[in-house]
């Protein structure tokens, strides 16, 4: 049940608790949890393209036997996330805890730091998460996590997977083949090869149906439209709008040299009937059934393997360097393998201790990998999708069609904490994976990323809780703004004019503060981490 708390009452239980964390049950690592039942009410953050009923999925059934802790969820959409968690704590109706998963964030700064809705759990987890705290110590894991006031407000969710970038471009080789094309390398190419998907029938069905480029949404950082300002030397992402060169310094991502070009780019696709039409405003559900619809030529995505393509339609296409603009090297945003929030407890809690060791359940580590992968031991709801094998690792031997996992475990949506360390002795890494890292290292070696990850503003940057709130305050009105702006550009086009109006509109809503909030914070950083 939701509790609602007013905001000093909120602030003077946080204290209260902070102050006395020996007055929780202590933590006995027997089960069950509690002898009797406790019911916790959980926001949860939940993929745009995928169906999960949390409530009924067998792996929250069977930690329930084991705990005694029931979960009522509330699934959150992707999409929705942002909104209705930040009216979620606006409103006083606070859940008992909110479980982010491996994608779901919030703002640690803004509820924990400053409006302390999030409880500081430091005190808490050796005593109540044995197992996640010894992680917590492998390969520098902990160094993200602290707030800017020391305090630890979220558990970590992290799969150590040497994987540097999110969105990775694929072209459709099929169609190449078939028209005797080579893959592009240079925008110009990439065009001319785009332009023959629209005129000359590549799938073959006698009909004017194919679509050269498709992009689930504007944002998106895996399939949205802004992983092709790569191409321009622009590492766009929806987090930050700023990036770091190569001498440290920080700049509005409006500012780089190529975002102008990029995004002539882009409208001259739209222009032509390049691009899907829809691509500004669909999801990835959408994108999903229009890729699987054998009418698309090249797009950006994770991988191609245990992914929302069908089979038959992945095996069209093949990953591609980012094709290069002319007069720009390319640069992808690069992502850095810190913990993300897997979960985050609120005031609202009366079960600290017994939520946090249902969480540290959850950790163990059988329990964590069938989470992700599925049954290891026969008379499940399917026959075993993991197995140990001969040198001790947990491997997977088979993968549900369909994404039929998230019918079962929460895979992405759940607890996972595996540094390095830890995880790559353990886990005999799935095809899956190994396709992944192999495309990371490629990009790595072929010097696409961007120099300076923006992960060093976005994670590792710690601003003081009043430059913070101003950051915070300065984004929501710049991210609204590039949204508009970008959509404007690929719609209309660009002109002196417009152009004029773009810069001029930056410079009036602040991005000059920002910028200066920024290379403050990331300077500071810079100078404790030598």
């Amino acid at each position: 049940m939701k509790r609602r708390i007013s905001t000093p009452l909120a602030l003077l239980l946080a204290l209260s608790m902070l102050l006395a964390p020996m007055a929780l049950a202590e933590s006995s690592g027997e089960y069950p949890i509690s002898e009797e039942t406790i019911t916790l009410h959980a926001v949860q953050y939940q993929l745009e393209n995928q169906q999960v009923d949390f409530d009924n999925l067998w792996f929250y059934q069977e930690l329930e036997k084991k705990t005694n802790i029931h979960i009522e969820f509330e699934p959150i959409k992707d999409g929705d996330w942002q909104t209705k968690t930040n009216l979620m704590f606006a409103s006083g109706d606070y859940p008992d805890l909110i479980i982010g998963g491996a994608n779901g964030r919030v703002d640690i700064e803004e509820y924990g730091v400053n409006q302390g809705i999030l409880l500081p759990i430091e005190d808490y987890i050796a005593e109540n998460m044995p197992i996640y705290s010894e992680r917590l110590q492998l390969n520098n894991a902990n160094a993200s996590i602290p707030a800017s006031d020391g305090h630890t407000y979220f558990i970590g969710n992290l799969t150590a997977q040497n994987v540097n970038h999110d969105g990775n471009f694929f072209i459709n080789k099929t169609w190449l083949d078939k028209l005797g094309l080579e893959i592009p390398t240079t925008v110009d190419e990439l065009t001319e090869v785009l332009r023959a998907f629209k005129t000359q029938d590549p799938n073959g069905n006698g009909i004017a149906d194919e679509v050269p480029m498709n992009a689930a949404d504007l944002i998106h950082q895996t399939q949205g439209v802004y992983t092709h300002f790569a191409l321009f030397g622009v590492p766009l992402n929806r987090f930050v709008y700023a990036a770091i060169d190569a001498q440290d310094k920080v700049y509005f991502i409006g500012d780089a040299p190529g975002f102008r070009d990029a995004v002539e780019w882009l409208n001259l696709l739209y222009s032509e009937g390049l691009m899907d039409p829809e691509v500004i405003t669909q999801d990835s559900n959408v994108w999903g059934t229009k890729m699987n619809s054998d009418v698309n030529g090249y797009t950006t995505y994770l991988r191609l393997l245990n992914t929302a393509l069908q089979p038959e339609i992945a095996e069209q296409f093949v990953s591609i360097l980012p094709p290069k603009a002319e007069g720009y090297e390319p640069q992808v945003p690069e992502i850095l393998e810190l913990p993300a929030m897997g979960a985050a407890l609120t005031i609202a809690n009366e079960h600290v201790a017994e939520t946090l060791r249902w969480l540290d359940a959850q950790m163990e580590t059988e329990t964590m990998m069938v989470s992700v992968n599925g049954p290891l031991q026969p008379g499940g709801p399917i026959e075993p999708t993991i197995k140990i094998n001969d040198s001790g690792k947990y491997e997977i031997v088979s993968i549900p069609e369909n994404n039929g996992l998230y019918q079962i475990v929460p895979v992405t949506h759940g607890q996972f904490f595996a540094p390095g360390d830890y995880y790559f002795g353990i886990y005999e890494m799935p095809p899956h994976r190994v396709e992944r890292y192999n495309y990371s290292k490629e990009y790595a070696e072929a010097g696409v990323l961007e120099p300076r990850s923006f992960y060093y503003l976005y994670q590792l940057s710690k601003p003081n809780n009043q430059e913070a709130q101003e950051l915070q305050l300065l984004y929501t009105e710049i991210e609204t703004f590039m949204k508009e702006s970008i959509t404007a550009f690929i719609l209309n086009g660009v002109t002196d004019d417009s152009w004029q109006a773009f810069k001029t509109r930056a410079e009036n809503i602040g991005v000059g503060r920002y910028v200066e909030l920024w290379q403050k914070s990331y300077d500071e950083y810079l100078a404790n981490n030598p």
